[in-house]
């Protein structure tokens, strides 16, 4: 579960630059396609997070940083949606894209750092 949960925020991450690469290129918007894969990507992210959270909860490991985590994606998913939306305006775009890029960067971070005693 491990590997499938990594894969697939590595899949969000790579279709995050690419949608901002093309927001602050040529400000365009990405494919119908895109969006709907990164919205079910999302949704297998958030369940595969969620059941290894509760295999970690039932041996009593130290989770701090999973919630940590929760706050950064929530925060990086609503700065990415006023990011990509049609109506933004171009300094809405850029400040949705550096808060998102800023989270996903603090995700990754406590991803690998795990510290037992973050609170």
């Amino acid at each position: 579960m491990k590997h499938l949960h990594m894969l697939i925020a590595l899949l969000i991450v790579v279709l995050f630059l690419y949608q901002s690469y093309l927001v602050l290129s040529a400000n365009r918007r990405a494919p119908r396609p895109v969006k709907i894969i990164s919205h079910m990507l999302y949704a297998f992210l958030i369940v595969s997070g969620a059941v290894m959270l509760m295999q970690l909860m039932s041996v009593n490991a130290p989770v701090q940083w999973v919630f940590a985590k929760i706050i950064l994606l929530f925060a990086a998913i609503s700065s990415s949606v006023k990011a990509f939306n049609n109506h933004s305006t171009p300094n809405q775009q850029k400040a949705g894209i550096l808060i998102a890029g800023i989270a996903y960067l603090g995700i990754v971070v406590l991803a690998f750092a795990k510290p037992g005693n973050l609170f």
